[in-house]
């Protein structure tokens, strides 16, 4: 299983919420999982790249909401 975990990059609290997220999820959820991450700056354009969703659980932590159907968490 690949999870993908986007997350706000160059900032201490983005990466600490992409880890604490792989551990709570390989924990409670994906003990067997690949985790991917993906680290992403604010513009106030579309945030999210259809691409970037292309794991099998997709999350976004520490950043804005996305209504993309294939977000898990």
């Amino acid at each position: 299983m690949h999870v993908r975990i986007l997350y706000h990059d160059h900032c201490f609290d983005g990466a600490a919420s992409a880890a604490l997220f792989s551990r709570f999820a390989e924990a409670k959820f994906y003990p067997e999982a690949q985790f991917q991450y993906t680290g992403l700056a604010h513009k106030a354009s579309q945030l999210f790249e259809p691409s970037l969703f292309d794991g099998d659980v997709n999350a976004i932590v520490d950043f804005k909401y996305s209504t993309d159907s294939r977000l898990t968490w």
